[in-house]
């Protein structure tokens, strides 16, 4: 039971990073882009096959960090 929870809690971190990068609106030739989706990719596949662990989903996290949001252009 204790495994089931511990994925379960790592799943709901790493949707809440998803959700992070979505608002963020990152910029697709961002330098660190090519991180995020290597670390996402990984982390998802663990995910879906329940073997997520926190390391994979700090690796999300410190990719989404280095992520430059767009920029409002000025009207």
């Amino acid at each position: 039971m204790d495994d089931s929870i511990t994925q379960m809690r790592l799943s709901m971190r790493l949707e809440k990073y998803l959700s992070d990068y979505t608002e963020k609106n990152v910029r697709k030739d961002t330098l660190f882009r090519e991180e995020w989706d290597t670390a996402w990719y990984v982390a998802d596949t663990a995910r879906i096959k329940n073997i997520l662990t926190p390391e994979l989903v700090d690796d999300v996290r410190l990719a989404l960090d280095k992520l430059e949001p767009t920029r409002a252009m000025p009207l």
